[in-house]
């Protein structure tokens, strides 16, 4: 008897700790649903936007002037019990295949406040933490309309679906935190950075997204498919990234990120996208001071894929990109302005199909907080890029460029 009521008073115990939890559930109140409307009025120059099927950098370009929607999307964050919630994400985008769809979608469990050890897992499809611009809503950049080099690719080709688990400690005033994930669906991470190159755009890859490339040179037409689906998977193998973060202080944060897809290069799908073998490294570092803050990124890494032949491997691609901007309050917004390098290097078949190219961008911003919910953001972007593949189209391999954009953003 004494073994039984022990056994039924702790079942009691756990179930009440339980019912308890989820008593704490919230999941469709108002304050679990969140939104985002961007609309954008733009005026840019310069050769035929990417997302148009040309070689331009920019998400608009050939003269291009008008409003048009910049994004809208709606948030929803239903929260399971005080350390279980989740995040689902459904945006529209100009320009994209579909008017609605999956940007992310994940489970997270963070444990609860006070312990020395902490604990933060995800599991779904998400961005890994790479970016230091994209914080704001809908994994939005909130000081600019348009992020980095980097991080317009992180947006672009680095999504995952896989799951992720974070320890951090605060030790003698300073922060550690360690991160590891494992994914799948990131096979053709490398291809759009390879055959069109670095870009400068605020769009983001869905769930069930397909961006456009270049028209392609000699045989790579008939190899690779004419566009890519940036989440796929293909050779059935997982990949997995790292990342280690110091804060020494609370105004002062670096940290260390190593990607790799483990793509096998040689498998294809019926839509011939190929697997790709995509490392990367970043660095990134945050100082946050009384008058202004400061970001900075580097980023080098290949991306190959197909077959060996006499002269290497179908594509072998080297790429490295940096940036650093600073933001500083001014009236009643914060003014930032940023500095971008890129650069990819073509290790292989460079007499057909030269996908070298370097450059540089500057962009200077303002952010007008009108109220607390909206915004007006004024941007002007300037890109200078060489890129050899340019002249199979008849154009100057030397291309400059100027974006200029004004988001009136409403959150909700």
């Amino acid at each position: 008897m004494g073994r039984l009521t022990s056994t039924v008073v702790g079942t009691a115990l756990v179930l009440a700790s339980a019912g308890s939890a989820w008593a704490q559930a919230d999941l469709f109140s108002r304050d679990t649903l969140s939104g985002l409307v961007d609309l954008r009025l733009t005026a840019a120059n310069g050769e035929t936007s990417w997302i148009d099927g040309g070689l331009g950098k920019a998400r608009f370009g050939d003269d291009h002037q008008g409003l048009r929607l910049g994004e809208a999307a709606l948030v929803w964050n239903p929260r399971f019990t005080d350390t279980l919630s989740a995040v689902v994400v459904a945006e529209s985008q100009d320009g994209q295949r579909h008017l609605v769809a999956l940007g992310e979608g994940y489970l997270a469990y963070r444990s609860r406040p006070g312990s020395a050890l902490r604990l933060s897992a995800r599991a779904g499809v998400f961005y890994p933490t790479i970016s230091l611009e994209h914080d704001g809503l809908d994994w939005s950049v909130p000081d600019t309309i348009t992020p980095s080099a980097i991080n317009t690719w992180v947006a672009e080709e680095t999504k995952v679906v896989g799951a992720e688990a974070t320890i951090r400690r605060s030790l003698a005033g300073q922060t550690f935190g360690f991160t590891v994930g494992a994914f799948k669906n990131g096979d053709t991470s490398g291809t759009e950075l390879t055959f069109r190159g670095w870009a400068l755009h605020d769009i983001k890859s869905p769930v069930f997204g397909r961006f456009p490339l270049p028209p392609l040179a000699g045989r790579m037409a008939s190899r690779q498919a004419p566009s890519t689906s940036p989440l796929t998977e293909i050779d059935g193998r997982f990949g997995y990234y790292g990342r280690i973060e110091w804060r020494p202080s609370s105004r002062l944060a670096f940290d260390l990120f190593r990607y790799d897809n483990e793509g096998d290069r040689t498998s294809v799908d019926a839509r011939r996208e190929w697997s790709w073998e995509t490392r990367f490294w970043n660095l990134g570092m945050r100082l946050d001071l009384d008058a202004i803050a400061v970001k900075a990124q580097v980023m080098t890494g290949e991306t190959l894929m197909g077959y060996s032949n006499a002269l290497g491997v179908w594509a072998d691609v080297g790429f490295e990109a940096a940036y650093v901007s600073a933001s500083k309050a001014l009236g009643p917004g914060s003014a930032t302005a940023r500095l971008d390098h890129f650069s990819t290097t073509d290790r292989t078949n460079k007499a057909f199909d030269n996908n070298a190219e370097h450059g540089w961008s500057g962009l200077a911003a303002y952010r007008w907080d009108v109220k607390p919910n909206a915004q007006v953001v004024f941007e002007a972007l300037y890109i200078d890029s060489f890129r050899r593949d340019r002249t199979r189209f008849a154009l100057d391999a030397h291309q400059r460029q100027t974006v200029v954009q004004t988001a009136f953003r409403h959150q909700f």
